[in-house]
């Protein structure tokens, strides 16, 4: 079994369940090996991370850290004050999730620049990957049993 783990380093409280559950989805989907840790943070922790791997010093919506080679699991920071601060209570839910997926890539070893045909190519990826990591959960849900699911949820 693959090792995810989901920590809350805001003083937000944060339904961490939700996100594990749709992690532990996406890393078995994108085949990634190893652990996968994804940590909310706020905007001042994210900055230095920023500041000090990309030597850009400014608060930004998530950081991924792969572990070394594609597919070998890594770290996901989010900012979850800067997706607070950004949309709508009810769109916080599926940010983050998008913001998993876009990570889940990285780790992947797929990357990209800033132009347009960069963009649209790594948004047709998420998407792609976002339907593999729903068709897995579905899956698991119907082989699963009321136990199961009361469980993982």
């Amino acid at each position: 079994m693959k090792n995810v783990n989901v920590f809350n380093n805001t003083d937000y409280d944060i339904n961490l369940n939700i996100y594990r559950y749709f992690l532990s989805h996406a890393v078995k989907a994108a085949n990634i090996d190893g652990e996968v840790n994804l940590v909310f943070s706020n905007d001042d922790y994210i900055r230095g991370l920023n500041k000090q791997f990309r030597n850009k010093d400014k608060a930004t919506d998530v950081l991924t850290f792969p572990m070394g080679e594609a597919n070998e699991g890594g770290d996901i920071v989010i900012s979850y004050e800067w997706v607070l601060d950004r949309y709508s209570e009810d769109k916080i839910k599926m940010t983050v999730i998008k913001l998993i997926v876009h990570s889940i890539l990285h780790l992947q070893g797929i990357h990209h620049n800033y132009t347009e045909k960069s963009l649209k190519k790594n948004y047709k990826r998420m998407r792609e990957l976002y339907k593999k990591i729903l068709e897995h959960i579905k899956g698991n849900y119907n082989n699963a049993n009321k136990k199961d699911i009361k469980k993982d949820s």
